[in-house]
């Protein structure tokens, strides 16, 4: 496992998480996915490498590096993977609402893991409100005419309103 361990950092630079069995097609070596649990297992064990996670999606075995990629990054990358686009944006939203700090700027989702474009944010848009058990997501305009979400379980549509708008020269001795 050792052998794969730059590629996954390389990989991981880039904002991607990888299996086991792709980074040893690039490396040109073949690959046991029978061992590759008890390697990761034996790998981390040494310091120099435990920066090296691993997470289980659909059977599949998914490594990065926590020194390029955080947790929250790579929950979302998988389920992007596995085809939840829907539920991931709609858990992140209500993340960030139940921090009471800030509403979730549509522009987020042009960048990775997501790289939506303007037609992909405008079914997000029109699909979202669709989605069961989504009745809490609101989506709305800032003063400048920039979208961005929030779920009614962390904020009121009025705080809200007031988080997007907000200037912080505006109050600034």
């Amino acid at each position: 496992m050792i052998e794969l361990v730059g590629y996954i950092r390389v990989f991981s630079q880039h904002g991607r998480l990888v299996t086991a069995e792709q980074i040893a097609a690039v490396a040109g070596l073949e690959w046991d996915s029978e061992q590759t649990i008890h390697r990761y297992i034996n790998l981390i064990l040494t310091e120099d490498y435990v920066d090296v996670q691993m997470r289980l999606s659909d059977e599949k075995h998914f490594f990065y590096s926590d020194r390029s990629i955080v947790e929250r990054y790579a929950e979302q990358w998988l389920a992007l993977e596995r085809g939840e686009a829907f539920e991931a944006v709609i858990a992140q939203i209500r993340r960030n609402s139940c921090r009471h700090t800030e509403v979730y700027l549509e522009s987020v989702l042009t960048f990775a893991p997501y790289f939506y474009d303007e037609p992909k944010l405008c079914h997000l848009r029109e699909q979202l409100p669709q989605q069961p058990g989504a009745e809490d997501i609101h989506y709305a305009q800032d003063n400048q005419g920039q979208g961005y979400y929030y779920s009614t379980q962390g904020l009121s549509h009025s705080y809200a309103a007031v988080l997007a708008n907000y200037d912080p020269c505006e109050w600034s001795n």
